[in-house]
């Protein structure tokens, strides 16, 4: 059985969690709030399980997840220092994660509607129960996403 369809999305679920704990560990150091730190916190726990569950799913595959390449995760580094040179005030950080979380919601949602919709050859029931998996993942993450935006919106003023 070939799975490329369902190994792409995987990986672009995978990739999107972990560069979500990498920016969150780059902003870390510079959060004052207590509860925002806190929240930031959860939401790293959440991109943790995400990034071990689509990882799980890309093994039973028979595919080890591709970690981001260094020039992406380099150039996350210099965004976010860049970005938060001379304004570490929460409302700032806040913005910035909100600004990540929606790049990943676009990404996700791009992944799910170019998706290709399932042919006759698509018919069995272990491709379809492969196929529903990744894209229940998708879909949970992306509700995920937007449960974060919202909570985050309680610091913008």
């Amino acid at each position: 059985m070939e799975f490329s369809n369902e190994t792409a999305l995987l990986q672009d679920i995978y990739n999107g969690a972990v560069m979500g704990t990498q920016a969150i560990r780059c902003l870390l150091p510079k959060v004052n709030n207590a509860r925002f730190r806190s929240d930031l916190k959860t939401q790293n726990e959440q991109y943790q399980q995400t990034a071990a569950q689509a990882e799980g799913q890309l093994k039973a595959l028979g595919v080890c997840p591709k970690e981001p390449d260094s020039l992406q995760e380099g150039m996350l580094w210099a965004s976010v220092q860049g970005k938060t040179l001379y304004n570490k005030d929460t409302t700032h950080l806040a913005e910035l994660m909100i600004q990540g979380s929606n790049m990943g919601i676009v990404a996700l949602t791009k992944a799910i509607n170019g998706y290709p919709k399932p042919g006759a050859s698509q018919n069995d029931p272990a491709t379809k129960d492969v196929r529903q998996k990744a894209l229940d993942l998708a879909k949970a993450t992306i509700q995920s996403e937007e449960d974060n935006i919202n909570r985050l919106k309680a610091y913008l003023q």
